[in-house]
């Protein structure tokens, strides 16, 4: 009956308003939150074993898992719109919940609460006690000016036969909390920004004296001028050096020697030595002697099926309609010479024509190049031109870095205010209830379980006591063994 009269009456919600409040109370939500984060976890869990063995593991020993994880394998999770979107919601909601606390943040510092109660300070983990030998009146101002010499500042308000002083000091350090939810947001759109503008490629080749585009709408490009290596003993590398030219929309913007832990940054992009291996100059003539390709190609990234022991690779002309494939000779003869069926010596490379359009099994030109001697291979003329070598590199872009850095110098900033310039707060009640012309004082501080705004409140005492000639009591509530520690006053500056 009651709900009916309020409705009718028009004391119900519009729907807009019930759905607002329904949405700001999900986003408030500490039960959500913890949803949210738990999936955030599962989704960099399964992001990050994506790189392991885990999931082939998992196949192996599963039946009827391989699909599932060929699936995880394929998908690229911090990419992902699940991943953007679940960093959105919790992007969402902490500025939700930053906005819910303003307001009592902005109270506490501004319009605080200044009575208190008798039962605060008798519960306080300290408090303090005294009987001052003077009217009221001037033993507030006594302990207005001893509190605010230590900076705080110092509020009253009369209750009854009573006057109640708050005092408080490092208040506008509670901002501190503003900056720091800020920071968590900002990590959170650094986030977002990386996974939907960045990319990484852990297999991007430049053979020497060659420009490849890196992509990604980055307009940039790079050029492997010169490589450099030196071997161990044993012919393993000790070490090698690529000297790199970065162009950007054609135009030469960074030159830079790298190395393995020496990477190369132009913007957000950051080229990081990986690996290198042996390349090939080529340079294809059509009928009629035009060039149709001058470059090098990269040699063992593929295997040839008709000699796996042999390093191979793959020149594609798709707008001529062909690829020739290429393969080196074998790199070790003694081990199954059975398998080099090609017989290629140093200096040698095998060339096949392959036509795009060729139906399979179709009849193919191919040949064995020597080293500077052009060769009719098909309607091409190819020529072998020399051998060189390629870098390996990992090419990483992540637009959203500078915002972290912004992130991480509020995040350190909000919590140095915050642990280095803490809110001190002490309470206390002034009342007659004491002797004819005596005051009675009881103080305590906000600070429970925290030993270094205790220390502050003693030192406080300390001060009392001298400004007020006597000295003041301090009581320590009753641990959870049942013992009082009644200690006095402490002899600290």
């Amino acid at each position: 009956m009651a709900q009916a009269t309020l409705e009718k009456r028009g004391f119900r919600n519009a729907p807009l308003e019930t759905a607002v409040d329904r949405i700001w109370r999900f986003f408030c939500s500490v039960r959500a939150a913890v949803l949210e984060i738990a999936i955030l976890a599962l989704l960099v869990l399964i992001g990050t074993l994506r790189g392991s063995s885990v999931p082939r593991s998992i196949a192996d020993n599963i039946p009827g898992t391989t699909t599932i994880v060929d699936r995880w394998y394929a998908w690229d999770v911090f990419h992902s719109i699940p991943f953007m979107f679940i960093l959105g919601v919790l992007t969402v909601a902490i500025t939700v919940c930053t906005m819910n606390r303003a307001p009592g943040i902005w109270r506490t510092i501004n319009e605080p609460t200044i009575t208190t109660t008798r039962g605060f300070i008798r519960n306080a983990e300290v408090s303090a006690y005294a009987t001052l030998a003077e009217p009221m009146n001037n033993a507030v101002e006594t302990y207005t000016a001893a509190l605010k010499k230590r900076r705080y500042r110092v509020l009253s308000q009369p209750s009854g036969d009573a006057i109640h002083v708050y005092a408080d000091k490092n208040r506008w350090a509670k901002l501190a909390t503003f900056p720091f939810h800020l920071a968590l947001i900002l990590i959170l759109v650094g986030g977002i920004v990386g996974a939907r503008y960045g990319f990484r490629e852990n297999e991007f080749i430049v053979p020497e004296g060659s420009v490849r585009d890196v992509g990604h709408g980055t307009g940039l490009s790079v050029k492997l001028e010169q490589f450099n290596d030196s071997l161990r003993e044993d012919g393993s590398p000790a070490s090698y050096r690529s000297d790199l030219i970065v162009y950007k929309d054609g135009k030469e913007v960074k030159e830079k020697s790298i190395t393995v832990n020496n990477p190369m940054t132009y913007g957000a992009t950051t080229f990081y030595q990986s690996s290198f291996g042996q390349a090939a100059k080529f340079r294809v003539l059509d009928k009629d002697g035009n060039t149709v390709y001058d470059d090098s190609i990269d040699l063992g990234t593929y295997r040839a099926t008709a000699n796996p022991d042999a390093p191979a690779g793959v020149i594609d002309l798709t707008p001529l309609g062909i690829q020739l494939n290429v393969i080196a000779p074998d790199e070790d003869r003694a081990n199954s010479p059975m398998l080099d069926t090609l017989n290629l010596q140093s200096g040698q490379m095998y060339v096949q024509v392959k036509s795009l359009a060729a139906a399979a099994g179709a009849t193919m030109p191919d040949a064995v190049l020597d080293q500077g001697r052009p060769l009719q291979v098909g309607d091409y003329t190819v020529e072998f031109v020399r051998e060189n070598r390629y870098t390996l590199l990992q090419v990483a872009r992540n637009p959203g870095v500078p915002i972290f850095w912004i992130a991480a110098f509020l995040l350190v900033g909000g919590l140095a205010v915050t642990f280095y310039l803490p809110h001190r707060r002490i309470r206390a009640i002034f009342d007659r209830s004491g002797p004819q012309g005596t005051t009675q004082l009881a103080m305590a501080p906000l600070a429970k379980r925290d030993w270094s705004g205790q220390k502050d409140f003693r030192n406080s005492v300390t001060e009392l006591s001298k400004r007020f000639d006597t000295e003041l009591e301090i009581r320590e509530r009753l641990d959870p063994n049942g013992d009082r520690s009644d200690s006095p006053l402490p002899e600290t500056a």
